[in-house]
């Protein structure tokens, strides 16, 4: 589980078990787990989503620390609700990015039948609003109206098989809204792209060609301040421009032994040199060690504020 809040003039905030992202599950009738609830109220259309608990006030941590930090009570309730239809990575990606990927690689039978078993695993995505509100210890409720994504990944995903990959979410003040993943899996394929763009009039589509290249984005480890890609899709071209905020830039561990990391950075984009936006630029670094992560705690009461 992941959970990160940024409040202006108030603070960042970040779940007591961060970096670690494990938390037990305590769901019933809806999702439960570290002091979050969400509950589908109509299946890829309406959501609730809640929070009450502890959350560490920032800045936010790159590495694990032993300190507890200031923890201070949240509540937060928000109600989501789509307003595009749902991107199936499956079904709706741009065969051409997949062949573009495969063709650069050495075929055998065993090649393809790494590929095949990778059809187990299954993802899509849908933008839409939050509305609710959120409540801070010794600050003011807020009244929130947030656009954002709902991503949902399921099925089989072998973490050992993904070396790194980049990730950009953007959504532009014209209504235009991108996803695009460079990932290196060794197995399959040392770069391939894949993603889509949703254009203001509500069409969607799979991203064609890309010139972004992993070992030009932070492949030494060192993530800049700036990144520029372009791509294509539905025949047009797209400039984006990013500049992440380094202040923003949280860090998690992946699973139990940690065998990875991921920074998920804010950043403010810019689409064609012209319409300003904003979102998220994600970089996954696979741990080779495998440490097993520090201090693990599943239970719940970490995120329980006291009780009177």
């Amino acid at each position: 589980m992941w959970l990160f809040l940024r409040v202006d003039g108030v603070g960042e905030f970040e779940h007591p078990q961060h970096p670690n992202m494990m938390v037990s599950d305590e769901s019933g009738e809806l999702w439960r787990g570290g002091g979050l609830a969400i509950e589908y109220l109509e299946p890829q259309n309406r959501w609730e989503i809640s929070f009450e608990g502890l959350l560490r006030k920032g800045p936010y941590r790159q590495q694990w620390s032993e300190e507890e930090g200031e923890l201070v009570p949240v509540k937060f309730s928000l109600h989501w609700e789509n307003f595009t239809e749902v991107f199936n990575f499956s079904i709706d990606s741009h065969r051409c990015t997949f062949a573009r990927a495969l063709a650069e690689e050495p075929w055998s039978i065993e090649f393809f039948r790494r590929v095949k078993k990778q059809a187990e695993h299954f993802r899509h995505e849908q933008w839409g609003q939050s509305v609710g509100a959120i409540e801070i210890e010794n600050h003011e409720k807020t009244e929130l109206s947030l656009k954002g994504v709902r991503s949902h990944s399921y099925g089989i995903r072998n973490w050992s098989e993904i070396y790194r990959y980049v990730m950009i979410l953007a959504r532009f003040e014209d209504g235009t809204a991108a996803h695009l993943t460079v990932i290196n899996m060794p197995a399959i394929t040392a770069n391939l792209t894949v993603g889509y763009v949703f254009l203001p009039d509500g069409r969607k589509a799979g991203i064609e060609w890309s010139n972004a290249s992993l070992t030009q984005m932070a492949d030494d480890g060192v993530i800049e301040d700036e990144y520029r890609v372009s791509f294509t899709a539905c025949g047009k071209c797209f400039d984006v421009s990013a500049t992440l905020d380094k202040q923003a830039c949280p860090a998690v561990y992946n699973g139990l032994r940690g065998s990875g990391v991921f920074h998920e950075c804010v950043a403010r984009f810019q689409l064609n040199g012209l319409t300003p936006g904003w979102g998220l630029m994600e970089f996954y670094y696979r741990d080779e060690a495998a440490r097993p992560v520090p201090r693990l705690q599943l239970g719940a009461g970490i995120n329980e504020p006291p009780r009177p």
